[in-house]
């Protein structure tokens, strides 16, 4: 009885603290947070020929967090640095 009881509080830990690590190691990757979340109401489009300054981007996002999208304010600032990294206005 004791040792199921450790062995279940051992399984928890386990699980907490490999979620933990997903999560500070960013968990999903930018672009795919780009992919999954945007084509939900678009596709890609829009975002393959946009050019824009990080505070554009920035405001771009939140727009559509309001209209919609889901995204954590982390998931959003990774997205915003992805976009503007990948997409920004002095790009190609």
């Amino acid at each position: 009885a004791m040792s199921s009881r450790w062995a279940v509080v051992f399984l928890v830990l386990a699980v907490w603290l490999s979620l933990l690590l997903v999560r500070c190691r960013g968990g999903v990757p930018p672009e795919q947070l780009v992919q999954d979340r945007c084509t939900r109401c678009h596709t890609l489009a829009p975002i393959e020929v946009a050019r824009k300054t990080p505070e554009e981007w920035t405001r771009t996002v939140y727009r559509m967090i309001d209209k919609g999208a889901r995204l954590s304010d982390a998931e959003a600032e990774r997205v915003i640095a992805y976009l503007s990294d990948t997409h920004g206005a002095d790009g190609p």
